[in-house]
């Protein structure tokens, strides 16, 4: 079973409250079957206010000894909870450059990244998530702040501008049969003949939205979406190896001021081996 497990790498900042961005990774985790790791990065200048040397290692030092406490006073009662596998580490340094460290290093199969509106948790500006979703394969996950997963809990469901092909893998499947409702499928087309979606997925009836590409269209998207009783939003990451991000980045400018989870899709959803214990590193 451990062979089975996909990994979810979850970036924080623990100087604010992190549940909601905690449990939106723990309710991701129980429905892929995934172990979870939280990396906590701190940048080395929010630690270090003098120039001494001895001065700097203590004060890193005593940081990341209150953050190991505080980080493993959050996790350990998730983990008794709700069973998922949580491991964490901290580190000091950029965090565009500790974020491409660790996919290199760990391969993650999904990143989970908080909203850059909010102010209680690591949040990611638009220059990260580009950043991200230049680098990174696999799927991410950008939480909402205020109304992120509930673990154990029904989703709903929808996406925006998303191909058949997308919906076509045995990992959608198994994500929409936690939907607690139809699918709804939003589309913005300059004609019918881009739109590509079915009227169905699963055996689920699929409603589909469909609106011209225009300006007040654009304008309108974030609060209709927000109206529309969807917990989770689809986003297709870029379909060929060699895409530009012009076309996802576009998308993901029209819907980041809407207060709903977004997950963009990647290619990559490998397996690895891991010891389900929690681990302080």
């Amino acid at each position: 079973m451990e062979g089975d497990k996909h990994q979810v790498a979850l970036f924080i900042d623990v100087q604010g409250d992190i549940s909601v961005l905690l449990k939106s990774a723990v309710s991701l985790a129980q429905i892929i079957n995934a172990e979870i790791q939280v990396v906590h990065v701190t940048k080395p200048t929010a630690v270090v206010k003098k120039e001494n040397q001895q001065s700097a290692i203590r004060s890193m030092n005593q940081e990341y000894i209150q953050t190991d406490k505080r980080i493993n006073d959050i996790v350990s009662p998730l983990i008794e909870k709700y069973g998922v596998p949580i491991k964490y580490s901290s580190t000091f340094g950029n965090t565009k450059n500790e974020i491409d460290r660790y996919i290199n290093e760990n391969d993650p199969d999904f990143l989970v990244l908080g909203r850059r509106n909010g102010k209680s948790f690591f949040t990611a500006t638009d220059s990260i998530i580009s950043y991200v979703l230049k680098v990174f394969k696999g799927t991410v996950l950008i939480v909402s702040n205020n109304n992120g997963l509930g673990p154990g809990q029904k989703i709903g469901i929808g996406s925006l501008n998303c191909s058949e092909a997308l919906f076509n893998t045995s990992f959608m499947e198994n994500l929409f049969f936690h939907a607690k409702s139809t699918l709804k499928s939003f589309n913005i087309v300059k004609t019918t003949e881009d739109l590509s979606q079915t009227g169905s997925f699963l055996g689920r009836k699929t409603i589909n939205f469909v609106f011209d590409h225009n300006e007040n269209t654009v304008k309108k998207l974030p609060s209709y979406l927000s109206k529309s009783n969807i917990d989770l939003l689809f986003l297709e990451g870029r379909r060929k190896e060699k895409e530009s991000l012009s076309r996802l980045l576009n998308v993901y400018d029209m819907v980041k001021k809407s207060d709903i989870n977004l997950l963009i899709a990647g290619k990559k959803h490998s397996r690895y081996n891991f010891n389900p214990k929690l681990r302080i590193t």
